[in-house]
């Protein structure tokens, strides 16, 4: 497809700084995680590095059982890299978690804000074919970019990291030359080894993407080299895992062992066929997921043979093998998702038609946009944000029912680690001065009526 230059104006301008503002806000406000492995399979790591969490290694309680001595499936190359970031930070004197979890969310943020900025510039000629303003809105407003690039988790690192590569590898085996710069097929090669070693399973996309270059633009020499530096991103996986094991240990030949060939993976419950397709519709905001899987519908039959039909069409049918489904599973595909309602406006001739589709996409974007910007991802870190800044170290705290600090029996120590002690509340407590933490409000009117209660 021939490319097509687009002029921007200082109109487009806007679009970019709502783009960057909203990485900022989610950074600052999106505190805590979307789902556990976020914070109990990387930040705890990263607590045990640091000396504050020294139940990581063989946990008698089996919750941490991916880290147990006959498993070994979790890479530590990621905690093992913000161990440093967080060290650096530590020489300025800095030991507060929910400052350290900040720094973590604007370097993930950055590193992600760069890739969409790659991503744009660079794939757009592959989905519209002139230039319009609708597409540039509905793009920079796509609230799922800011709110998966600050996240501390291993899909959002290897994501980023995997797109930053696409658009290279992308323009390398469409170039008829046979011959390329060998050191930089080596470092995407090597950025596109790290995506892989952060979380092996984005292999379930990298497969049907090189599966149509070995097709349609196969170059050994190009291929080569791009697995060489692949490769040697593995090598330093497993090194990175030598230093924190001790003794050398196949981190991906084990997580294939216990997760595929074990079975394991089918312990954590059953999907049906469908799933996927259903939690698009359910998770991409109403609107703008209707018209994603449209567009990519229509995309799929008309360009049978593009890079894109495979990649994405790719991925969904590896994960249909797999009985046990999740949402994350697929958060590279939803990356793309903004090209895809993009080819629908611009294939769509009817105004009125392509007007509804536009509106409709923009404004559940946008409302979606303003949750994330501003509302924590977790509402137990949040608590633990406010206990830590209220400097209640010397204070009595209390809880009815379960304990706040307990995450499905397991305790965040990466932040609970310098909040007070907090004890189970009973009446029979001889207490004239305490902070109670609860949200079994029935409870509370009785207790208020045997002590002077002042409620935040």
């Amino acid at each position: 497809m021939k490319e097509v230059n687009f002029i921007f104006e200082k109109k487009y301008y806007i679009l970019f700084f709502i783009l960057f503002l909203s990485y900022v806000l989610t950074a600052i406000n999106s505190v805590g995680f979307y789902k556990d492995d976020e914070h109990f399979q990387i930040l705890e790591p990263l607590a045990y590095l640091l000396g504050i969490n020294n139940t990581l290694i063989d946990d008698p309680t089996g919750y941490y059982w991916e880290w147990t001595s006959g498993y070994r499936i979790r890479p530590w190359l990621q905690p093992f890299f913000y161990y440093q970031i967080i060290s650096l930070v530590k020489q300025f004197n800095i030991n507060d978690p929910f400052i350290w979890a900040f720094v973590l969310r604007i370097f993930n943020g950055t590193l992600g804000l760069i890739s969409v900025f790659i991503l744009f510039f660079s794939l757009k000629k592959y989905f519209v074919t002139y230039d319009r303003l609708q597409y540039y809105i509905i793009f920079f407003t796509f609230w799922f970019y800011p709110f998966l690039h600050v996240r501390t988790s291993s899909e959002s690192l290897s994501i980023t990291l995997f797109t930053i590569t696409v658009p290279f590898f992308l323009n390398l085996f469409e170039s008829k030359i046979i011959k390329a710069n060998l050191y930089k097929v080596l470092f995407f090669g090597f950025v596109l080894g790290l995506a892989i070693v952060v979380r092996p399973q984005i292999i379930f996309t990298i497969f049907p993407f090189f599966l149509w270059i070995v097709f349609y633009r196969f170059y050994f020499y190009k291929l080569f080299i791009t697995f060489l530096g692949i490769l040697i991103s593995i090598s330093l996986g497993l090194y990175v895992d030598y230093l924190n094991w001790g003794y050398f240990t196949n981190t991906y030949w084990q997580i294939f062992q216990v997760q595929i060939l074990s079975g394991q993976m089918q312990g954590f419950g059953h999907k049906p066929w469908w799933f996927y397709f259903i939690t698009i519709l359910k998770d991409l905001s109403p609107g703008f997921s209707l018209f994603f899987i449209i567009g990519l519908f229509l995309f799929c039959i008309k360009k049978i043979n593009n890079i894109f039909t495979w990649m994405t069409l790719g991925t969904i049918i590896i994960l249909l093998f797999f009985k046990h489904k999740e949402t994350r599973f697929i958060f590279q595909i939803y990356v793309f998702s903004p090209f895809f309602v993009m080819y629908l406006l611009s294939i769509v001739s009817n105004k009125k038609l392509k007007n509804f589709i536009f509106y409709l996409s923009l404004t559940s974007n946008l409302i979606f946009l303003l949750i994330v910007c501003l509302l924590p991802a977790n509402n137990k870190i949040h608590l633990y944000k406010n206990i830590f800044y209220e400097n209640l170290t010397d204070s009595k705290i209390y809880y009815i029912g379960n304990n706040p600090y307990m995450i499905n029996n397991l305790e965040p120590t990466f932040y609970t680690n310098f909040l007070p002690k907090m004890e189970e509340f009973k009446n029979s407590n001889n207490l004239s001065k305490f902070y109670l933490v609860t949200n079994n409000y029935k409870e509370l009117e009785k207790i208020k009526k045997n002590y002077s209660c002042k409620i935040n």
